[in-house]
Order: structure tokens, then C-alpha cells, then sequence
């Protein structure tokens, strides 16, 4: 049976009587209090909501399904555009504390950082039929958004607005695209409340703070990670993918799905894990056609964040760990550091010793292949350059063996072993890198026969043990021949 709050059944009949009847006086109807200050759900349209074109010929618009929706992909095109979707004004002169919070999906942004951000203009009038002066926009410092892999909707978290409380404000959703790469956003559930945002600490993958499901699932960008959750079925592939939420019947070995939950009733496609289970101790140890008893078990896995028979997944697990203790695998080493390039640059700086007029950058972050690229390459002409990739400082204090290993790729250089260098510093303070001493690394780069990356073998840093360095990618090349060299998921441990 349901129950009813009888404040609010008083108040609705109270309604109804005196929609009903005439000359009643003193008649009186408690108001349900609310937090919200302002909400669209786009669920009809884009409401009060202004959808600004600054350049390109695609707009913000209502999707039936019930979001607000910006691409620059028309299939098979990508456009440039640079739009905002932008709220009506938005009263805080008599708030003491307030946040918002919306849902949403970004894909196949080239650079979510940049791509899609949120600003707030405070105290400045604005018309809605004008461009948007950026310099009266304040950007809010946001993590990136991240690329799901699937179109399913991520809730941003309580974002503060105490830094512009006494004013009145409008809100932004900015998105751009280029003729190269044009992501998708959808936006839902847009809430701004009066009080104090809640803090949510995220898990970062590590084995301390293994992710969520649906952390994991919001993830997907190929990087290593501690993965926690709740064994629930597995999958037959097919023409289409069978999602089997028991073990009752399984007869497969290879494979199983992973759940925040373990309660049956509460789980969808949109919110499961695809596991694959690798032939040797984790297959053997977790599967449920040999191990039924392992159904509904509370599990930590590692392993690569890739997509998995269509949804979300947890790849080339090599370890496992079972609430009861048990464990087995092989387990990852711990880092000392580590940056995949999955979704930008990270904390390393990009210094050009030699610039390329028509080149922005010669080290450049690659969405496609989730890595730091550098080439001085532009089709059909070669250009002499000097580019250094430079780690933030690195401390190896009471570290006595450190080493470092990377995923590359190495194509058409003249000479890879001179032409790719790893460089470490001690006395790097930024700028100019030439400014500081720096030891080469050996290592045996080679053209390859193609972009398939490979892992180095563990390169020694114990040279450096018990100091602080920085560590460079040095790219050069000349007029007759400019190589491409690719970096992704580095590790020191």
C-alpha cells in the first residue's frame, strides 16, 4: 500500500473545495515549501532557455525525447559551430547559498575541456538577440565532461553558485565544433536550488577508491582501473547481445556482467558492466558457468575501461579480488605516477622551441586515438620544428627502483633514435626548456609498419631515485622528413 503525506492531500482537497464553491471566505491552503529557485527539464521544449548561434549553421534544439540537444554532425559531416544555450535571468539577491545541477551526455567531443563548458554572466544586462560578450562570462571551472560510450545520461553533481549569490545571474551551456571533429551534448534536468551544494568525492580507479559501475561506465576511454560491484549475469552474443541477469542456465565462461546492485528488479542495459574474462585465474576463478555461487558476489576487478559488447566494459581483467578476501591474478603495481592522455594533455606542458606558422602545435592532443601526438607533418609538405612534451614535477622521494613505462607508436622519422627522445630534468622551472640540464634516456625507437600502439619495455629510472624530475618527450624533425610519434597511458612505478 501507498502511503500518502496527509499535509499534501489536505492541501489538494483544499484546492478542489474552493475551485468548487462560491462566496467562501477565510478559507486557508497551506503552500508546500520548495529549495528550487528555477528548473527546465526540456522535457516539452527548450522553455525560457535562448539558443544563441555565434558561427556555424547548427543550433541548440528540443529533441521529442525530451533534452536539449547541440551537434555539429550532420551524418557524415562534421561543421564548425560555436552556440550557447543560455537561461533566462535567474534571482539570487536574497539567497544566501545556492548550486544547479543537470543531466547529461557529451560524445565524441574532440576536446570535452574546451568543447563543452558552463559560464555565468552576474549583474550585466544581456539580450538575448546579441552574441555573448565572453569577457563578462565567467567560466566555471568544471572537471571535463566525459564520454560515456553509450547515450546515457550522467548526472553533473551539485555545482556552487555561492560566488554569485546577491546577484542576478544567467547560466550557459557553450559548445563548440570544428569540420574535424563535432561532439553531441544533450542536456536534461536543469535545477537551480537555494543551500549548499553537496560534495560528492568521486573515485578516482585506484585500487583505494575502485570506481563505480556507473563511474566505470561514464570512463570508457581505454585507461587501466580498479572497477567494484556486484556480480550479476553474463552475455551471448548473437545478432543481437542476450543480457542475462542469473546464472541459473549459463553454459559460457568467458564472460560476465558487473551491477552497482545486486537487486534484479533495479537493473537495464544502460546501467551494466560487461566484463571480459581473459583465459587463466580470473576466468577460472569467476565464472558463472562453473561457479553459480559466485552470483549476486561483490567483486574488484582491474583491468582496461573499453567497450564491451555494445555497453560499457571492463576489458583484459588480470586481477581479481572477492569480498570474502579471496583474490587472485596478477596485481598491478602501484604508481607512483601516471597520465593516460585519454582525455587531454593533463598537467604536462607544451613548449614549441621551433614554431610552425600553420601548425597550432606540434605536440597536439589526439580524441580519436585518446594520446599526446606530435607531428610537424601537414600534408604534403614536411616542416623543420622542435617540440618538447614536459611532465609537471615528478617526486621519487624513498623510491629506490623507479621505472617508467608508456604505450607509442613511431612512424616515418629519419632517424626515431634522435628524432624521439625521453629527457629528464632536475633543475627544469618551465619556459624555455633549453634553459635547463637535461639527460637523454636511452631508448630503441624504430619506424613501425603501422598505428597499432605497443608498450615500452620497463625503462630504468633509478638514476633519478630519492629526486624530483621532470620528464620530457623531445620531438624533433626537419624540411625533408617529419615523423609522427604517438604516447599514451604512461606509468612510473
Amino acid at each position: 500500500m501507498k502511503k500518502f503525506n496527509s499535509k499534501i492531500v489536505f492541501t489538494a482537497l483544499a484546492v478542489l473545495f474552493t475551485a468548487s464553491c462560491t462566496n467562501v471566505e477565510d478559507v486557508y491552503i497551506e503552500k508546500p515549501t520548495s529549495d528550487v529557485i528555477y528548473s527546465e527539464t526540456f522535457q516539452n521544449g527548450l522553455g525560457d532557455f535562448k539558443a544563441v548561434n555565434v558561427f556555424g549553421d547548427q543550433v541548440w534544439a528540443y529533441n521529442s525525447s525530451g533534452y536539449a540537444i547541440m551537434t555539429g554532425y550532420v551524418n557524415p559531416t562534421n561543421y564548425a559551430n560555436e552556440d550557447w544555450l543560455i537561461s533566462p535571468e535567474i534571482d539570487l539577491t536574497n539567497i544566501a547559498s545556492a548550486y544547479f545541477s543537470f543531466d547529461y551526455v557529451m560524445r565524441y567531443s574532440n576536446d570535452p575541456a574546451n568543447d563543452a563548458t558552463v559560464w555565468v554572466l552576474a549583474d550585466h544586462a544581456y539580450s538575448p538577440d546579441t552574441l555573448p560578450n565572453v569577457s563578462q562570462w565567467v567560466k566555471l571551472d568544471l572537471k571535463p565532461f566525459v564520454d560515456p560510450g553509450s547515450w546515457t545520461f550522467s548526472n553533473s553533481n551539485d555545482i556552487s553558485l555561492n560566488d554569485f549569490v546577491g546577484k542576478k545571474i544567467r547560466i550557459a551551456f557553450r559548445y563548440i565544433s570544428s569540420a574535424t571533429k563535432a561532439g553531441t551534448w544533450e542536456i536534461k534536468n536543469f535545477t537551480v536550488k537555494k543551500g549548499t551544494a553537496k560534495v560528492v568525492e568521486s573515485n578516482d580507479g585506484s585500487e583505494e577508491k575502485p570506481f563505480t559501475v556507473k563511474e566505470a561506465i561514464q570512463n570508457q576511454a581505454g585507461a587501466s582501473a580498479w572497477v567494484k560491484g556486484y556480480i550479476v549475469g553474463y552475455i551471448w552474443s548473437g545478432t543481437q547481445n542476450n543480457y542475462v541477469f542469473s546464472a541459473d542456465t549459463c553454459t559460457q565462461a568467458t564472460n560476465i556482467i558487473l551491477a552497482d546492485t545486486n537487486d534484479l528488479s533495479a537493473l537495464y542495459v544502460s546501467k551494466i558492466l560487461a566484463v571480459q574474462l581473459p583465459a587463466g585465474v580470473v576466468r577460472d576463478s569467476l565464472n558463472l558457468k562453473d561457479h553459480k555461487d559466485k552470483f549476486g558476489k561483490n567483486v574488484t576487478l582491474y583491468g582496461s575501461l573499453t567497450k564491451y559488447f555494445g555497453i560499457g566494459g571492463l576489458k583484459s581483467v588480470s586481477y581479481y579480488k572477492l569480498e570474502d578476501g579471496t583474490s587472485g591474478g596478477t596485481k598491478p603495481v602501484k604508481a607512483i605516477f601516471s597520465e593516460t592522455f585519454a582525455n587531454s594533455k593533463g598537467d604536462f606542458t607544451i613548449v614549441d622551441v621551433t614554431k610552425v606558422s600553420v601548425l597550432p602545435n606540434i605536440w597536439a592532443h589526439d580524441a580519436s586515438y585518446k594520446c599526446m601526438k606530435a607531428t610537424a607533418f601537414d600534408n604534403p609538405t614536411n616542416y623543420e620544428s622542435e617540440s618538447w612534451l614536459i611532465s609537471p614535477t615528478i617526486n621519487l622521494s624513498g623510491v629506490t627502483n623507479p621505472v617508467m613505462v608508456f604505450d607509442y607508436v613511431t612512424r616515418y622519422f629519419a632517424n626515431p633514435a634522435t628524432d624521439a627522445t625521453i629527457q629528464v630534468s632536475e633543475n627544469y622551472q618551465g619556459g624555455d626548456p633549453r634553459s635547463a640540464t637535461w639527460t637523454q634516456i636511452p631508448y630503441p625507437f624504430t619506424n613501425m609498419s603501422s598505428w597499432t600502439f605497443v608498450t615500452t619495455n620497463p625503462i630504468d629510472l633509478s638514476a633519478f631515485a630519492n629526486k624530483n624530475i621532470r620528464i620530457a618527450f623531445k620531438y624533433t624533425s626537419t624540411s625533408t622528413k617529419a615523423g609522427t610519434w604517438e604516447i599514451k597511458n604512461l606509468v612510473i612505478y
